[in-house]
């Protein structure tokens, strides 16, 4: 099969990347699992915030707000996100780090509200009182519907004649000419352009295609899910964590989702929850407020990609001619993906960046793999 863009990962990442690239070409994408989304991207708080340290990931959250609030005509049936609002509390000492929060959230046009300790109360109730002095509040927080926002771009990727296939393991790449080949078992795929989307494994799938990596590591979270708490109405809880970010209690569907929210260096393949952090995670939460956590109802582990920067990269290299790469998101991949999908698109048409990206000043420089700061693998 030859096409016009290859794109290997099917995780949020490629499917964004498949939405915009097919309304200009032809695209496949691969994906080795049985289904899309499997991996970091099906394991999400779902959460939509602009208050991320990195610069450039802000900028590209921000970017995204746009699409996610109103999406095109046709992608989806029913709202992506939906009011949730986020609250981060600091005890004395820490105001410091809340200010920083404060300020980077006002740097891109979002709104957040400086409270005292009482405010903060009335936002969040299950907090202990004479442990929260003061806190931040983004009233523009979301919940994102993830399975809408993948589902979208999927179909309508697909609509634009996207082939995508499912149970393909990559078995090797290989520049001949002006094309790379992909041989999928007794198959082949063969594009002038091909996109590393692979999340955990992008610089695995680099290596394959005999280049250097990026320096891609994977961190792995662990997150649970527990009881209701008696004597509160939690449907209008805000999603909270505390500034240094030993915790984060989230309300879901009958339930609360609670998090260390760890980040832990480990190597690619299916992650699992950790016992111990799972403790750490309840004895902060439990120290922190008049929640009583209990047997978790259920738990599990997802992956983070980053590189050393803590931004995202969208862009090629001088020695990667037609190769590019979407990478290194740190578990912002659903909330950037708007964003991430439409400059990449735009980088390999060769274009200036869209207006949305460019009005938050952002350039193609500060995504490219060969920025300063990066250090690239052997």
């Amino acid at each position: 099969m030859q096409v016009d863009v290859i794109i290997i990962g099917g995780g949020i990442a490629g499917a964004s990347a498949a939405y915009f690239l097919s309304a200009h070409g032809s695209v496949a994408v691969i994906e080795r699992e049985e289904h899309f989304s499997y991996h970091s991207s099906g394991r999400t708080a779902a959460q939509f915030t602009v208050g991320i340290s990195a610069a450039t990931m802000r900028k590209m959250a921000q970017a995204s707000r746009a699409f996610l609030e109103t999406p095109p005509e046709g992608f989806t049936d029913h709202p992506i996100m939906t009011p949730r609002g986020c609250l981060t509390v600091a005890q004395a000492g820490q105001e410091a780090a809340l200010i920083r929060l404060r300020d980077n959230l006002h740097s891109v046009g979002a709104r957040a509200e400086y409270l005292g300790g009482r405010a903060a109360l009335a936002h969040f109730p299950a907090l202990v009182a004479d442990k929260v002095d003061a806190g931040v509040y983004e009233p523009d927080a979301m919940d994102i519907d993830v399975n809408a926002l993948l589902q979208g771009y999927l179909r309508g990727a697909k609509g634009n004649g996207a082939s995508l296939l499912t149970n393909a393991d990559v078995q090797s790449i290989c520049r001949e000419g002006e094309f790379w080949s992909v041989r999928l078992g007794d198959r082949e795929l063969r594009a002038p352009l091909l996109l590393n989307a692979a999340g955990a494994w992008i610089d695995e799938v680099t290596r394959l295609a005999g280049l250097g990596a990026l320096g891609v590591v994977p961190h792995r979270r662990t997150a649970f899910t527990f009881a209701l708490q008696p004597g509160f109405d939690t449907h209008d809880w805000p999603h909270v964590s505390n500034v240094g970010y030993g915790w984060y209690v989230k309300p879901e569907t009958g339930c609360l989702m609670g998090s260390l929210a760890d980040a832990v260096p480990t190597e690619p393949g299916d992650v699992y929850p950790d016992d111990m952090d799972v403790a750490q995670a309840i004895e902060n939460i439990e120290q922190d407020t008049l929640l009583r956590v209990g047997r978790p109802l259920s738990q599990w582990a997802g992956l983070r990609s980053f590189v050393a920067d803590k931004n995202p990269v969208a862009g090629t290299r001088p020695d990667a001619p037609g190769f590019y790469w979407l990478a290194g998101q740190g578990g912002c991949g659903i909330l950037t993906s708007p964003a991430m999908g439409q400059a990449i698109a735009a980088i390999m048409a060769g274009s200036s960046l869209p207006a949305n990206l460019s009005a938050l000043g952002l350039i193609a420089a500060d995504l490219s793999p060969m920025r300063d700061g990066l250090q690239r693998a052997a």
